[in-house]
C-alpha cells in the first residue's frame, strides 16, 4: 500500500498579533527594505501592553520563515543580511516642538548555531511602542502587514489607517505630495553619522515623475490594499496649473469574514537571491498572468527559454500568449517560444505604439533625461537595499526609455530633414 505522505500547513503568526505605534511613529520618516520592515514589525508585535522597558526579543528564524513560505535553508542566510543591515536605518520622528533622528535598531544578532536572532530595539523607541494611552496610537494586524508584497504598501496602509481610526468622519484625507513621498520612503533626505557607530544615510529619489510614482507605488498599493486589508481607498489628484501638488485620498471599511491571506499571499521572501539570471526570471514572471504565474511548467519553461534565447526574446512571446491565448496558457507558451511568434506581434505593435505616441504628444528631451535618472536611481538603491524589486522596475522603465528615444530620435531626425 503506497504511502500517503500529508502536507503540513505552513505555520502562521497568531492572528491576535498586533502591532501597535505611536500615530508619531506610523507619520515618521523611513525607508526600509521589505524584509527588513517585516522583521521590524514581527518584533514590535512581541510587545505588550503592560510592558514597562524594552528587552531583547529574540525571534526564531525557522518561525519568520514558517510565516513567509521561506524555505528555511535560505532564511538563514537572508536573516544574517537582514540583521547586518537594519542596525544602520534611521527613522526621523516628529513631535511637538521637536525632531528625533534615530536608528529603529540599537542591536541585531544573528546566534550561530541556534536558529536566532535577538533584536534590541533603540531607546528612543521607549515612548512610541511603550504604555501608550489616550487613543494616541494606531494598531495593525500582523498576518495582514506581512501579507503585503510592498513597501510602499505596508506604509500608506499604516498612515490612512491611522488617519481613519482618528477621524472616521472625515470624507477625505488630504497629503502634500512631496510630503507623501518622503512618508512612504520614496524621498529620503541625507542624514550624516552621529557617531563612529553610525553610518550615513545617503539621500534617495525614486520615481521622481509623478506618473511613474502613480504607476509603481499608488497604483500596487491600491490593488493589493483593497485587496487583502480591512480598509480600501480611491484617491483624486490635486493639481494647482498642470502638476499634481497633492492627492486626497477617500477610505472606507472592507467587511472581512477571515482576514488570514492565502498560502499563495504568503509565498513572499525576505528578499531574493542575488544575481542577474533570477532577477530576469523573476521579472519576466510578473509579466505572466496572476492564475499562470505559481505553475510550476511556466516557470521551468521561462527559466529554459531565458537561458537558450535571452531576455527580449521571452518577454516578447509572453506578451504575445497573454494577448492569443484563450486556454491551456502552458501550452500556449511552449509553442511561441519555440517557433518565436511575438518577433513579427512586436514588430507590430511597437509601430502602433511609435505612431499612437507621435499622435499624442511629443518625446521631450526633459522627459528622456528625468526618465535615465529615475532608471539609474532604481539601480543604485537595488544594489544598497538588496531589492529584487526596484531592479525589476528599472528593466521596465529601461524598455520605456529605448522606445521613448526610438521616438525622439526619429522626431528630431525629420525636423532637420524638413529645415532649408
Amino acid at each position: 500500500m503506497a504511502k500517503v505522505v500529508t502536507k503540513q500547513k505552513r505555520k502562521l503568526p497568531p492572528s491576535t498579533a498586533v502591532v501597535t505605534q505611536s500615530n508619531e511613529l506610523v507619520s515618521a520618516r523611513y525607508a526600509l527594505p521589505l524584509g527588513e520592515m517585516r522583521l521590524l514589525f514581527t518584533v514590535i508585535s512581541k510587545i505588550q501592553p503592560d510592558d514597562t522597558k524594552l528587552t531583547v526579543y529574540r525571534i526564531p528564524v525557522a518561525e519568520f520563515a514558517d510565516f513567509l513560505g521561506v524555505a528555511k535553508g535560505s532564511a538563514y542566510t537572508e536573516m544574517k543580511k537582514i540583521t547586518h543591515s537594519i542596525v544602520t536605518r534611521y527613522v526621523e520622528i516628529k513631535s511637538p516642538g521637536r525632531l528625533v533622528q534615530t536608528t529603529w535598531v540599537s542591536q541585531a544578532e544573528y546566534i550561530d548555531g541556534t536558529g536566532m536572532v535577538d533584536v534590541r530595539l533603540s531607546e528612543a523607541m521607549i515612548p512610541h511602542l511603550l504604555q501608550l494611552k489616550n487613543g494616541n496610537f494606531t494598531q495593525c494586524k500582523l498576518l495582514m502587514l506581512l501579507s503585503f508584497k510592498s513597501q510602499y504598501t505596508l506604509r500608506l496602509y499604516m498612515l490612512l489607517k491611522q488617519k481613519r481610526d482618528h477621524n472616521p468622519r472625515a470624507k477625505n484625507y488630504e497629503f502634500e505630495l512631496g510630503e507623501l513621498r518622503k512618508l512612504l520612503g520614496v524621498s529620503v533626505e541625507r542624514i550624516e553619522r552621529t557617531d563612529k557607530f553610525t553610518k550615513t544615510q545617503e539621500a534617495i529619489e525614486l520615481y521622481q515623475e509623478y506618473r511613474t510614482f502613480k504607476k509603481y507605488v499608488l497604483e500596487v498599493a491600491q490593488k493589493e490594499i483593497n485587496a487583502k486589508g480591512d480598509i480600501g481607498f480611491e484617491y483624486d489628484e490635486i493639481r494647482h496649473g498642470r502638476p499634481v501638488t497633492a492627492l486626497s485620498f477617500r477610505v472606507f471599511s472592507i467587511p472581512r469574514t477571515e482576514l488570514l491571506p492565502t498560502e499563495q499571499q504568503l509565498s513572499l521572501s525576505l528578499t531574493a537571491q542575488s544575481g542577474t539570471d533570477l532577477d530576469f526570471v523573476e521579472t519576466l514572471l510578473s509579466f505572466v498572468p496572476d492564475q499562470h504565474r505559481a505553475k510550476k511548467g511556466v516557470r521551468a519553461t521561462i527559466e529554459a527559454a531565458e537561458k537558450t534565447h535571452g531576455f527580449d526574446y521571452v518577454k516578447r512571446n509572453i506578451l504575445y500568449s497573454n494577448a492569443h491565448a484563450s486556454q491551456n496558457y502552458a501550452g500556449y507558451l511552449n509553442g511561441a517560444l519555440a517557433i518565436d511568434y511575438g518577433h513579427d506581434w512586436e514588430i507590430e505593435q511597437q509601430q502602433a505604439s511609435r505612431a499612437a505616441e507621435k499622435a499624442q504628444k511629443q518625446v521631450t528631451l526633459l522627459e528622456l533625461n528625468t526618465l535615465a535618472d529615475d532608471i539609474r536611481a532604481l539601480q543604485r538603491n537595488s544594489k544598497l537595499s538588496n531589492s529584487p524589486e526596484l531592479w525589476q522596475q528599472a528593466e521596465v522603465l529601461k524598455a520605456e526609455y529605448a522606445r521613448k528615444r526610438e521616438i525622439y530620435d526619429a522626431e528630431n531626425t525629420e525636423e532637420e530633414e524638413n529645415e532649408p
